[in-house]
């Protein structure tokens, strides 16, 4: 019985340890993009290339436009296809949120491709694109 717990202990300090894959970095960059306070930091430490530099070049006036958070809620993040090799990934994805605006409040689900590299052991996301989006709204959406 002792070995059991210790083989059981030692598997789950290894499971806990384990590095993030690339799912999983895609997973937790979406869950702060809908946190109602966003660590901007948090959110450029997953990303690296082109998307960083964009992240890190924005204005406090364009942050506070990019930092919405607050008007959506993640419904469902649902993972489509996966084409992986050890330094690189493309992840399709549907995401789908509502805007929780009581005035005018919309559902939206969006097909997006992320492209991930990893970077010494640590997979970081590079570009995130749109393929499709829908929005279904009983009124005009407003940009």
């Amino acid at each position: 019985m002792k070995n059991f717990l210790f083989c059981f202990l030692i598997l789950l300090v290894a499971s806990c340890n384990q590095d993030e894959g690339p799912e999983q970095v895609l997973r937790s960059y979406i869950n702060i993009r809908f946190q109602e306070k966003q660590n901007f930091d948090d959110l450029i430490a997953k990303t690296t290339g082109e998307l960083r530099s964009n992240l890190k070049s924005l204005s406090d006036e364009e942050r506070i436009q990019f930092d919405q958070s607050g008007q959506f809620k993640k419904n469902a993040l649902k993972i489509l296809s996966k084409d992986c090799s050890d330094k690189k990934c493309d992840i399709t994805y549907i995401i789908s949120y509502e805007r929780k605006n009581q005035e005018n409040p919309y559902k939206a689900e969006i097909r997006n491709i992320a492209k991930l590299v990893n970077e010494d052991g640590d997979w970081k996301i590079s570009s995130v694109g749109g393929l499709k989006s829908y929005f279904g709204s009983k009124k005009e959406i407003a940009p």
